[in-house]
């Protein structure tokens, strides 16, 4: 009797035992078909992120930190927005802040929404007006230089010779306003700090920027005007901090600019030179290369020159072929809002495990 039950006991842990080596097997095998299945989804859904920029500097930006940003504190509270236009409207929906150490910029970029207005996709697409807010920290006026032409295509000094409005509430700060019929942007330059301020306001919802900039139709500026007072209270938050206070209006400060009135007398000179030179103008996909680099990364560039037919959204198809011509991976990529003649230069990133002589980029029809 005894035996048998030594032998029992022995038998059940035995069982034991084979049943711990079979589920840590069964755990194993599970673990490595999860990790199968998951590579094979990250190779299925690979895409080439194509970005609407002249050019990026990967590695240069990769120095940049975001970080969280006393600039913050400058931007206009929810509530200064609110005694602005009397009711709710402007809700932020975005805070993004940078700081570069090497040059000493640091910078915080906003985003507001008219929250009025619902988003449809498909009978109001675009329709819903945001506000931009960038204030750029600078330590060094050619270290701001230099980052300014990074970020814009046209020097601040040309901003301001063109701007249609010009003014100074102070000795060490600059002003300027511009408009379109598709928005509006304010700047304000300091001895530290550059604020700009964009509206894009396509239908004319908060004020009427569609009017000439000369003559007896041209826009007069009041204080309903939501990027001067943006940059007004972020200016006035600034002089806060050094324990100044001024109380003083900028679209009062704000005059025409005299330059642009004489550089309007050849206007139409200028542009029947540039109607000239648009003839001559290639018009679609041009410059385009795709470059592979000795670590297997595929860089992808060029540019679409548009013609004279404004285009919401025109869908661009890249195809990579093998050294036999052969299509061995595609992915399309849209670009936006293209203006008549306008260039739109497009840059990407893509890595492919096999074999790859070069690609082809085209107009999806």
């Amino acid at each position: 009797m005894k035996n048998n039950i030594i032998f029992l006991i022995f038998t059940i842990l035995i069982i034991c035992s084979i049943q711990q080596i079979t589920f840590g097997e069964e755990s194993k095998e599970k673990e490595d078909r999860k990790k199968t299945v998951e590579e094979a989804q990250k190779f299925l859904k690979r895409e080439i992120p194509i970005k609407e920029e002249d050019e990026i500097e990967i590695e240069e930006k990769a120095k940049i930190k975001q970080i969280p940003s006393k600039l913050k504190k400058l931007l206009p509270s929810e509530e200064k927005l609110e005694e602005i236009t009397h009711r709710t409207i402007w809700k932020y929906i975005d805070k993004h802040s940078t700081l570069d150490e090497e040059v000493g910029i640091e910078t915080i970029t906003a985003l507001l929404r008219d929250i009025t207005r619902v988003y449809d996709p498909v009978v109001d697409k675009y329709k819903v007006s945001t506000i931009q807010i960038e204030i750029i920290k600078f330590d060094d006026i050619y270290e701001l230089e230099y980052y300014w032409e990074e970020i814009s295509p046209i020097s601040l000094e040309e901003i301001f010779n063109n701007a249609y409005l010009i003014g100074s509430p102070s000795e060490k700060i600059d002003c300027m306003f511009n408009h379109s019929k598709e928005g509006a942007i304010t700047i304000c330059r300091t001895n530290e700090y550059v604020i700009q301020s964009t509206i894009y306001d396509k239908y004319q919802e908060h004020f009427s920027y569609n009017k000439l900039k000369i003559g007896s139709k041209k826009l007069e500026i009041n204080q309903d005007e939501m990027t001067i007072r943006i940059v007004q209270e972020i200016l006035k938050n600034i002089e806060k901090n050094k324990e100044t206070v001024n109380n003083y209006e900028l679209f009062k400060i704000l005059k025409p600019n005299i330059e642009i009135k004489e550089n309007n007398i050849g206007e139409e000179k200028r542009n029947k030179k540039l109607s000239e030179i648009e003839k001559d103008k290639k018009y679609g996909i041009q410059n385009s290369s795709c470059l592979k680099d000795e670590f297997g990364l595929i860089t992808i560039s060029g540019q679409f020159n548009n013609n004279d037919i404004k285009k919401d959204k025109i869908v661009l198809e890249i195809l990579f072929l093998d050294y036999e011509q052969n299509i061995i991976f595609k992915n399309t990529t849209n670009l936006l809002e293209i203006n008549e003649y306008e260039t739109k230069r497009f840059l990407g990133n893509a890595k492919i495990s096999k074999p790859f002589l070069t690609c082809i980029i085209k107009l999806e029809s």
